[in-house]
């Protein structure tokens, strides 16, 4: 049973992600524009932490009795990025096309965006700190 269970979640991936290559190529093909670019994760990832760290400031606000304006200027920013975003893949494409492109950046690009530019920040911090090996001046003339 666990054998089937896995074979049919190893099915539906590899389906979706298939599903999702085909609608790249098909774009590519048709509109000569490509959804899933440099580009585009930048401004998705922006949008998204924006978003949701301005949610964490306005909600937060209340706990610690404080303005909730950071926050919610925060979450207009990052609104403000994803509908460019949103605009510049219907602009490129039309409406269907683009509306179900801007989804699937969205969807694709979240869990990066939220948790893996956090963790490269806090890897490059450690890695700045941990590769640092210079003598204290006082004890290079020794």
């Amino acid at each position: 049973m666990g054998l089937l269970r896995f074979l049919i979640i190893l099915g539906a991936a590899s389906g979706i992600a298939k599903g999702i290559q085909l609608f790249s190529h098909h774009c590519r093909q048709r509109f000569g524009y490509c959804f899933f670019t440099v580009q585009g994760f930048w401004l998705a990832a922006i949008g998204i932490n924006l978003l949701w760290w301005g949610y964490v400031a306005w909600g937060t606000a209340f706990v610690h009795h404080e303005p909730t304006f950071v926050g919610i200027i925060l979450m207009a920013i990052g609104l403000a990025v994803v509908a460019w975003l949103v605009f510049m893949n219907i602009r490129d494409t039309n409406l269907p096309y683009g509306a179900a492109g801007s989804a699937l950046q969205f969807a694709l690009f979240f869990p990066v965006a939220l948790y893996g530019l956090p963790i490269l920040a806090i890897t490059l911090l450690f890695l700045l700190f941990a590769t640092f090996k210079a003598a204290p001046v006082r004890f290079i003339d020794r």
